[in-house]
């Protein structure tokens, strides 16, 4: 099984985090430093900044791809597309507006369903390969080189 490396992240994607970042990390200083004692919600805010900003983390894809599947691989999912079940592969630059049904949109990445149900892993909004399968399905993965994943996928 031979691992693609993920796509180094947008500037685009690398500003959103480290803003965000910056954010929660603020946050949580602020509410330590003017917290009152017996305020509970100030915990439960620091445990969801801190939730969504490490989740969001080990939703990074790792891509695998051997003769009959694709494996995208988080800390969460582990997606196992059949190569034979694939429509179209191919390259996916065009950038537009996009509808998120559910997940992440743009801290470190997106990733989750997308305008309706593509599932996305994108760590690079430019370097996008967009695989149809036969079900109608859509998956958007981002490897560092998309035409050598596609060309090893067409071997």
């Amino acid at each position: 099984m031979r691992e693609f490396q993920t796509a180094k992240m947008d500037s685009l994607t690398k500003i959103f985090s480290f803003i965000f970042g910056g954010i929660c990390v603020g946050a949580i200083i602020m509410l330590l430093f003017f917290r009152k004692s017996g305020e509970p919600f100030m915990w439960i805010t620091i445990v969801i900044l801190f939730a969504a900003l490490v989740s969001s983390y080990l939703m990074i894809p790792r891509i695998f791809v051997n003769k009959e599947i694709i494996s995208i691989k988080t800390t969460f999912v582990n997606i196992k597309i059949p190569v034979a079940d694939i429509q179209t592969i191919e390259k996916y630059e065009r950038i537009g507006f996009n509808i998120r049904t559910f997940g992440v949109g743009g801290l470190f990445g997106y990733f989750g369903y997308f305008n309706g149900n593509d599932v996305w892993y994108v760590t690079n909004i430019r370097k996008k390969v967009k695989i149809s399968m036969k079900s109608r399905k859509i998956y958007m993965i981002s490897p560092e080189n998309p035409d050598e994943f596609i060309n090893e996928i067409k071997k």
